[in-house]
């Protein structure tokens, strides 16, 4: 067989199928060796509530000025809400102050994204972080709360006990014996 006979479709199907999925993954991987990896840290992973926590973004390890961050408290819960924090400064920082305690998951979104605003339609973020967000203190509430149940608890053994202990009104009390 000459080389001008050759085509496609001299060729097998299993063979094609092949060649056509070796395109695709190289197609995928050269798309995502292209990507700009983007990093999220921050100064404490475990920062205290209303202390000011500095977040680092970077882009293939350099500071990357102009990325959006938001912050999600107490992420795929009923009690969610959400913060949009400043865009990174010059040196890839943003500086966050939490409103609340408990965990937050900070998101980097690509600049001039607006998340939130249906501006990230199309759009993904491009890096994420989870941080546990502590009290700076004790939450008297708590306390409250604890004294609360603490005094219904034995308050209710201690009447159930003092009730258990009672002598019965319904039976008489029994005479003592006559000489």
């Amino acid at each position: 067989m000459r080389c001008s006979e050759l085509s496609w479709r001299s060729v097998p199907r299993a063979a094609r199928l092949a060649a056509a999925g070796l395109a695709l993954l190289v197609a995928v991987a050269a798309a995502a060796a292209a990507r700009a990896d983007v990093g999220l840290a921050a100064d404490d992973e475990r920062p205290l509530r209303g202390e000011v926590v500095r977040l680092h973004v970077s882009e293939d390890g350099e500071p990357a000025p102009g990325y959006v961050v938001q912050a999600v408290y107490r992420p795929n819960s009923q009690t969610e809400h959400r913060e949009l924090l400043p865009v990174a400064d010059a040196t890839g920082t943003v500086l966050w102050t939490p409103l609340d305690a408990g965990p937050a998951t900070l998101t980097v979104w690509p600049p001039g994204v607006e998340p939130g605003a249906g501006g990230t339609r199309g759009a993904e973020a491009v890096a994420s972080l989870t941080v546990a967000v502590r009290y700076g203190g004790f939450p008297p509430s708590g306390m409250l709360i604890m004294i609360v149940a603490g005094l219904l608890l034995f308050g209710g053994a201690a009447a159930a006990f003092l009730m258990l202990l009672k002598p019965p009104s319904h039976i008489p009390p029994e005479e003592p014996p006559s000489t």
